[in-house]
């Protein structure tokens, strides 16, 4: 005896009930993706500002930057690590700061150099921590 089986896929119902799945997979799971995703913006931005100053004040060891100065970070202005030869730009989602350059003070008779983001300093410790808190 030859028996043909009737294998016709998955119904209708099958596919619903799988398709309902995903869909609740996907709202529970965006958020958070989205979250460290974000998160890594501004590891990222933090990182590219303590790149910039150690630029900078090597520059001011060398003898390159004197003086005192507060400027956008290359963007035609003298406040250039010459170290760094890419613009660095703000990746993290905070407001109107996306894209712009990071702000740059340096004082060389000070030896001190400090790269804000907006109002957030990238800097120091508690900046950082400020900038990685911002929802």
């Amino acid at each position: 005896m030859n028996k043909k089986l009737n294998n016709k896929g998955f119904s209708l119902v099958e596919l619903i009930i799988v398709i309902a799945i995903m869909a609740i997979l996907v709202g529970v799971l965006a958020p958070q993706f989205i979250k460290y995703v974000e998160q890594s913006r501004r590891s990222t931005d933090i990182q590219t500002a303590t790149e910039i100053r150690e630029g900078i004040l090597a520059d001011i060891a060398d003898g390159v930057l004197t003086g005192t100065q507060t400027d956008k970070a290359f963007d035609g202005s003298t406040v250039k690590a010459s170290s760094i030869t890419e613009v660095p730009k703000i990746v993290g989602n905070v407001g109107s700061l996306k894209g712009n350059n990071f702000t740059v003070t340096y004082d060389a008779t000070a030896g001190t150099c400090v790269v804000k983001a907006g109002t957030y300093e990238l800097t120091t410790a508690a900046g950082a921590s400020e900038y990685k808190a911002v929802k």
